[in-house]
């Protein structure tokens, strides 16, 4: 997806952005970032659109409030025929900071995406180019436990 369709992305409502990162924290087993949840959002809307976005929303704030939520939401969204396309996109999302359009093709997200996702966590790595390291820090293996 062209970088374009990204810039004139609408800012999504303090409500929304609340929702999804309660549903964001379930669906990942995390505590997302509420800066990346913003982002996310966002992007989740301009490339899958809003309405199916919000639907998920809206199903997830019926079910707050009632019952085991986890469970819930892997039986109510997750699974849903509907819903659960556009839910797992956004776990997708959160893991690896790419986003599969409506055609089936990796959408282009930012470069921050990639970067925040958090498979890099869940694999004990870092990306590709982004070592956080010294110059020549590649030289001396990795410390152990961190």
């Amino acid at each position: 997806m062209p970088k374009a369709s990204l810039r004139g992305r609408r800012p999504v409502g303090q409500p929304a952005v609340e929702r999804f990162v309660a549903l964001s924290n379930i669906l990942t087993g995390e505590k997302v970032a509420q800066r990346s949840a913003m982002r996310h959002l966002a992007t989740l809307c301009a490339i899958l659109g809003a309405d199916a976005v919000q639907a998920v929303l809206r199903r997830f704030q019926e079910l707050e409030g009632s019952g085991d939520l986890t469970r819930r939401v892997a039986e109510e969204l997750v699974s849903d025929a509907e819903l659960g396309p556009t839910v797992k996109a956004m776990i997708l999302l959160w893991f690896t900071g790419v986003l599969l359009g409506p055609n089936g093709v990796a959408a282009a997200v930012t470069q921050e995406d990639y970067f925040d996702a958090l498979m890099w966590d869940a694999v004990g790595a870092h990306p590709p180019a982004l070592s956080n390291g010294y110059f020549g820090h590649w030289r001396y293996p990795p410390d152990e436990g961190t």
